[in-house]
């Protein structure tokens, strides 16, 4: 079993995403339950991923498994899925991927960043345009913001 250990903020300053260039997803979510079910699109490529009950803040089970883009686009489609738009920068930073994320659609204007870990006593030196964490919060998870919106 895989396991997703990561901690998620809001962006203080989008200057840090000045020239860079990231890359477009889609994503819909087509179930939720015991596990949640999600496909995301991005160019030639596609993922259809499982997420399981959080087992702490953290940290949860994930499995993802590339499929054919055409079955993706399909899926998406379905009666009940939900999605969102979103462009993704990666931005190194002392040993850790800090990953952007600028929200497109009715979440225009909404950045996040995550940070995944190797652990969840890891420590993560923060950048200063890296804001509050909001980490744990479900209404900054990304089902959350493709099912109700923007976080209050």
């Amino acid at each position: 079993m895989a396991m997703e250990i990561e901690r998620k903020f809001k962006l203080r300053s989008t200057a840090i995403l000045d020239g860079l260039a990231g890359s477009y997803f889609q994503q819909a979510y087509l179930a939720k339950g015991s596990v949640l079910v999600r496909v995301r699109v991005s160019n030639d490529k596609a993922w259809l991923t499982l997420k399981g009950q959080p087992v702490s803040a953290l940290s949860r089970p994930e499995w993802e498994y590339e499929i054919p883009v055409a079955d993706a686009k399909e899926m998406a489609k379905q009666p009940g899925a939900y999605g969102l738009e979103k462009t993704r920068y990666f931005i190194e930073h002392m040993g850790h991927t800090f990953e952007v994320d600028r929200y497109h659609g009715g979440l225009d204007g909404l950045h996040t960043i995550e940070v995944e870990m190797n652990s969840e006593t890891a420590l993560v030196n923060l950048p200063e345009w890296v804001g509050e964490e909001v980490t744990g919060n479900r209404a900054w998870d990304n089902e959350s913001l493709a099912r109700t919106g923007w976080p209050i």
